[in-house]
């Protein structure tokens, strides 16, 4: 599968980037952090401050079978934020839950006026200061981490373009039957 391992990576000819701080069945890093889309954020968790907790672990308020988190920056293009968006309409009644870190510097508002324009149906967190991805130990973006509702990484993976949505739903569909 394409996230699983970094093989996948290696096979479609792209290099493996220098490995995470987490790695599949281990427990995700915790992250709480602001949206940009706070209409959306008070929709999905009945606030503007989101975190990993809000979703998986022990006990979570808005509890998910699977939490898709994609790291971002301007510089791919919202073909991937559209495809995520696709991902999050075709599984929220299954128990998925997208969320999208936008490590780019930009002020919130402008940010904000970029996410609008796509009318995504789920929560865009600012990471401006890249905290959360330097506790990941992420490197180059994007990159995608689905998590289970347990707290902990399932699959991680960079797929980009045409391929972020077909990646994703293999990974998400042994997920969800189980």
């Amino acid at each position: 599968m394409f996230l699983m391992t970094w093989a996948w990576l290696i096979s479609v000819g792209m290099a493996a980037p220098r490995p995470l701080t987490v790695g599949p069945g281990q427990p995700a890093l915790a992250f709480a952090l602001t949206a940009v889309n706070e209409e959306v954020a008070t929709e999905t968790v009945n606030k503007v401050q989101v975190s990993l907790a809000d979703f998986a672990g022990m006990m979570p308020p808005h509890a998910r079978k699977a939490l898709v988190v994609h790291f971002f920056e301007r510089s791919g293009g919202p073909e991937d934020l559209k495809a995520l968006n696709r991902i999050q309409r075709r599984y929220a009644n299954r128990g998925v839950q997208v969320v999208a870190i936008s490590g780019d510097p930009d002020s919130k508002a402008a940010l904000a006026d970029r996410i609008a324009t796509l009318r995504l149906d789920y929560p865009v967190l600012r990471d401006n200061h890249r905290v959360v991805i330097g506790r990941y130990g992420i490197t180059e973006l994007p990159i995608t981490l689905v998590i289970e509702g347990n707290g902990n990484v399932f699959a991680i993976g960079q797929p980009r373009g045409a391929d972020v949505e077909e990646a994703i739903s293999a990974e998400l569909v042994p997920l969800l039957s189980r």
